[in-house]
Parts: C-alpha cells; structure tokens; sequence
C-alpha cells in the first residue's frame, strides 16, 4: 500500500449535490464545478458520480480536462468557465466545449473552426458585474449582443457572471445579482442564465436564474462557520499516511531543519510519510495536527519535502505502520481542511486542490 493516500467518499458528494438541489427552485439546473482535478478529489470518478446523480453540466477550467472528460465516454455538456487562448479553439469546437467568452476575437475563432469542423460552437459570454476578472463590462455586453447573430457556426448557449463575496459582502453580491438581471434582460429566453456558485446557492438561492454552479459544497467543504447553519454538508474527503518510525529522543533534541523545535522532556517523535512535495502545508509546522489512533498529536518541528514529525509524548504507543490522519475523523475527533486552512492562513480550496495529483485516491 502506498504510504499516504486519499479515500474519497461518493456517497458524500452525492448527498452534497442533493443539498444543493433542496435550495434552489426545482427549475434551476446544476453545473458541478469540477475544475482542478475536482478540487483534488479526482476529476473522471466524480464526473461519473455526478453524471448518474442528474446534473446538467460539468464545469471545468482547461481544455486539457474537457478532453479527459470525452475520453472517459463523459456526455454531458462541459462548460469551460475559463477564456481560451488562440491555440485550444480546434479542441474546444472538436470535443464539444461551451466555450466561455469576453469578446468579439474569441467568438470570431470558435465560428471560423466550427464552420471548418462542419458543426456549431456553443459559448457563454462572462458578464463582470464586480469580479474585475474575467468578462465583458455590462455596457459592452449590449454592443457585442446584437453582432452575435451574424456569425452562422456560433450558438449563444448561455450568459453568466461571477460571484466576488458571496460568503461575506452581502450587499455588494445583491448589487452583483441586480446589475447582472438587468445587463442580460434582453438575452433570448432559451439562453441559460447563470451566477450563483456555492456561496452564492447557500446565501442567495432565490436568485438562481436558470442554473447555478457550485463547487466547494459538492465536496462538503464551508467558506465560514455561518454557512454551516444553512446547510447540512458531509465532507468527502480524508487524507491519511502512515508512520514510518518512532524515535526515542532525549530533553533538548533538535527536530527538523531551522532548529526551530527542542524537546522539553524526553520523548516519543513519529516520522510520518508525507511533506510539502505531497502538499501538506509547511505552514503547519510547529502548529499542524494529526490524529493517531483517536487522539490528536502536534507537528514538532518543520515540514520537511517528504516527512513530517509529530511528538507523541513519553507513553504513547503509536508505533511504526499506525495511521496518520491529516484531515478525517479517528475515534471521536475530526480534523477538517477548514480548520487546517485557518492554520496555514488560506482558504479550504488552496488545502483540498494543493494535495498532489498522484498520490492514490480511493473511492468509497
């Protein structure tokens, strides 16, 4: 078995969409967000969940993962929340991507390979109603409508924006939500409107328009405490590795680069099988905690590439093959990716999309 890895729990995530479902109108369709490897819980295994669960779409934000998705026999619409460069057009129109747009120049290249390809090019355009990202300022938006019927190979599909503070800056989301109603009050009743994301479906259902699209709620991860009052998430993912060793160590020994941690007492240190090339955090060093058997033990020390110590205290009898638990429940305690993200000064999304991509995934 190899020595840190990820069990991932289906059942959770479905559960999660189902909450999503209870706070929106019937009407309202669901784009899962599955961008950056489903934030790091495996893009095809939850594409496939989320495929048999009845969303409409999967919304990704590389080409590269709309490709995975259509070899892996994935048939729902993808959406590509995120502009494309000049050289992923031939592949956004040959996998059947609905592209997402912020002018004229894309649309005139996705309506050139479409008419090449014999086919039609469906695109969203991106509205900026206050992310200052990505997106057509709203003014511009009512000048680029008009043009859009003059391309023969193009199919306006949908219109949508982006959600700056939906977990926190109530008023400047309403704003949000108010200047993109009336930007898009002249689109085509067929075309697919759509805002909210996770923050935004938790806090602001009753504006769903005709679909939402949320991500960080699918895998049961919250963007405050307030927003678990609202919701009844189930977390799916665990991340666990194993102890390599346990050292006896004497009062005053040195661990880990930088000194930055001597023993008090004699003590217990366990050598466990993960580091910051894995993506634990080295912002967790000295202040990280893993469960072990049920209780919790604190990092001693810095996090190295590819180890990290814990200090176990002088009676414990964790030994060498025991479980780690880096985030996940053991006995009675929990450690969230929320409560580790508070720890490294960032947010659950930075923790759940920074574990590496080939450690192993195990799906429940």
């Amino acid at each position: 078995m190899d020595h840190t890895w990820v069990e991932i729990d289906i059942k959770a995530i479905l559960h999660n969409i189902e909450e999503a479902r209870k706070k929106l109108d019937k009407s309202v369709k669901i784009c899962a967000i599955i961008k950056a490897n489903a934030y790091g819980h495996g893009l095809i295994p939850v594409a496939k969940a989320l495929q048999k669960a009845g969303v409409y779409a999967l919304g990704i934000a590389d080409i590269s993962e709309a490709a995975l998705l259509r070899k892996n026999g994935l048939k729902l619409p993808i959406i590509n929340v995120v502009s494309a460069a000049p050289f992923q057009i031939k592949d956004i129109v040959k996998y059947k991507i609905s592209q997402s747009v912020s002018g004229i120049k894309t649309i005139t290249a996705l309506d050139k390979e479409a008419k090449k390809q014999k086919t039609t090019a469906k695109i969203h355009i991106e509205i900026d109603t206050g992310m200052g990202r990505l997106g057509v300022h709203p003014d511009n938006f009512e000048k680029i409508l008009p043009k859009i019927a003059g391309f023969k190979n193009i199919e306006m599909e949908g219109v949508f924006s982006h959600l700056a503070s939906a977990d926190k800056n109530m008023e400047y989301t309403l704003k949000q939500i108010s200047d993109f109603e009336y930007a898009s009050y002249s689109v085509p009743e067929r075309v697919i409107k759509h805002i909210l994301n996770s923050a935004g479906t938790i806090n602001f259902s009753g504006a769903g328009f005709d679909m939402a699209r949320p991500g960080l709620m699918i895998y049961g991860l919250h963007n405050n405490n307030e927003e678990r009052k609202k919701v009844n998430l189930k977390p799916a993912l665990a991340w666990k590795t194993k102890v390599l060793e346990v050292k006896n160590l004497k009062k005053g020994s040195s661990i880990s680069y930088g000194n930055t941690y001597r023993t008090k007492k004699k003590t217990k240190i366990a050598v466990l099988a993960v580091g910051y090339a894995d993506g634990y955090n080295r912002m967790l060093s000295n202040r990280g905690e893993v469960l072990i058997k049920g209780k919790k033990y604190r990092i001693a020390g810095t996090v190295c590439m590819n180890l990290t110590m814990v200090n176990l205290g002088n009676n414990s009898k964790v030994k060498a093959g025991d479980t780690a638990v880096l985030i996940g429940q053991s006995g009675k305690n929990t450690l969230t990716a929320e409560k580790m993200a508070d720890k490294c000064g960032t947010i659950p999304y930075a923790i759940v999309c920074g574990i590496h991509r080939d450690i192993k995934r195990t799906y429940l």
